[in-house]
């Protein structure tokens, strides 16, 4: 069965003043929305990521702190939120490092869900969508990956990244 995997949409990331703001993430939304009302339409899971730091997290020595529990900016998007509000399909899986599967129970709904392709959106293309759609690929899983559902901080590392996806990784990357 598929479904939409949507990677780190939070307040932090996608927000103006956010602690991570990816500038320019906003026109990502229009291709993240027309995706949530097909999937939900077809009565299929979303999987929404959601980086989630304590205060004192090691990774703040070289990132900003951001996505901190309990703060504002480690929410879902406003935006997101009111679409996945309800309804019952929807899944988080909070994580505390790029991957999505780090030490979390990501393998075990994929297991529980039967789940064998993910399309997928979110920030940022070069970290946390790359490594947790190299993880993906590794389980053998099916990616389609949305490019104008993806964003970074950087154009050029962004290009790559989709290339790394697309050329190495075998993953279907829609326009």
């Amino acid at each position: 069965m598929k479904s939409l995997l949507l990677i780190d949409l939070q307040k932090d990331f996608v927000e103006p003043g956010g602690a991570l703001f990816v500038d320019g993430s906003r026109k990502i939304f229009p291709v993240v929305l027309e995706l949530i009302d097909r999937f939900k339409r077809q009565g299929l899971p979303i999987i929404t990521t959601m980086d989630f730091h304590e205060k004192d997290d090691p990774e703040f020595e070289y990132w900003p702190p951001h996505c901190v529990k309990g703060t504002k900016g480690v929410e879902l998007a406003d935006v997101v939120k009111r679409e996945l509000i309800g309804y019952e399909k929807h899944y988080t899986i909070k994580k505390r490092k790029y991957s999505a599967f780090y030490q979390t129970k990501f393998d075990a709904l994929i297991r529980e869900l039967d789940l064998d392709e993910f399309h997928v959106a979110g920030v940022v293309t070069n970290i946390c969508v790359l490594f947790t759609v190299e993880e993906l690929r590794n389980r053998k899983l099916k990616v389609v990956l949305y490019e104008k559902g993806v964003i970074s901080y950087d154009n050029d590392l962004h290009r790559f990244a989709l290339r790394q996806m697309k050329e190495v990784l075998n993953v279907e990357v829609i326009e």
